[in-house]
């Protein structure tokens, strides 16, 4: 009997060994593992002077270890908004770039002003939750403006009774590719992702502010207090406009909804497009791969 207790009591100790060695191993390797993860950022193609304007050819991406990189750090899909800022530093080749590197403001140092395009003009538009698609705009996201409106005087099927003209209501896509410069009272990407995409002064924003030129502006402003904006939101490296496009109001949409559906099930299965069908425009991607650096 006393064989058999010491017996299950040495077993049971190995099995507490086993598990606490396995534990272990799990928190060394979760460390391990931390401690050496690499990620993804911009850094110098070559040696880049005080005063450099940057192109193309300045910038790679290269992978550095996770525990270096800093919120400064630029990562590899912001690298456009670098190409054509000036270098307030000497960087040295293969080095990161950080947004302090350059003469440009991030993340709301400098304010909005030093954000705007030379010609452009930065305009606020009330979004909600639903016209901001749930809250998913960012900064330096690209969006189409569309409005809904109820156009005085237009005739809905003709005269109504009594000689009087019904009004009608029409949607219509106002501008297509519009950057986003902030959320809120946010300005950076890096501000939004790090607090889980909630504005920091607040689980959701309530505006949107776009670049735009001055004549896009006026209408906007105009557009906004006749009608109601909602954004769609694009891809990133989407930069097709499409031409043409119609406006939509009830008879178009009863005589159009199934001519619609046709043309996107032969979008998503192109196998089943004919020789004459319409196939559709193409994306084309608004930037181009960064080249990979190595030490």
């Amino acid at each position: 009997m006393k064989q058999k207790i010491i017996l299950i009591a040495a077993l049971l100790a190995g099995i507490a060994a086993f598990i606490l060695s396995k534990q272990n191993f799990e928190n060394f390797k979760v460390k391990f593992l931390k401690q050496f993860a690499q990620v993804r950022v911009v850094a110098a193609a070559r040696n880049i002077p005080v005063g450099t304007v940057l192109t193309m050819g300045d910038i790679g991406a290269m992978m550095v270890f996770a525990k270096n990189v800093t919120g400064r750090a630029v990562l590899p899909d912001e690298y456009t908004e670098l190409v054509g800022k000036k270098t307030r530093v000497f960087i040295e080749k293969e080095q990161p770039i950080l947004w302090s590197d350059v003469d440009m403001p991030y993340g709301g140092v400098g304010g909005m002003s030093g954000m705007i395009k030379l010609g452009e003009r930065a305009v606020a538009i009330p979004v909600d939750n639903t016209s901001s698609v749930s809250g998913h705009v960012k900064p330096n996201d690209h969006v189409d403006i569309i409005g809904t409106f109820t156009f005085p005087g237009a005739t809905k099927g003709g005269a109504a009774a009594g000689g009087q003209q019904l009004p009608d209501t029409v949607t219509l896509t106002i501008l297509q590719d519009v950057t986003v410069l902030a959320t809120g009272q946010v300005m950076s990407r890096r501000a939004t992702e790090t607090q889980g995409g909630a504005d920091r002064f607040g689980s959701q924003y309530s505006s949107v502010t776009v670049g735009v030129t001055p004549r896009e502006a006026e209408m906007l402003v105009f557009a906004h207090q006749k009608g109601r904006l909602a954004l769609s939101l694009r891809n990133r490296e989407d930069v097709s406009v499409e031409q043409q496009l119609e406006n939509v109001d009830f008879q178009k949409l009863e005589k159009n909804f199934n001519e619609l559906n046709r043309v996107r099930q032969q979008r998503l299965h192109p196998q089943l497009l004919s020789p004459s069908s319409p196939v559709p425009a193409t994306a084309v991607p608004r930037t181009t791969p960064l080249p990979t650096l190595g030490r």
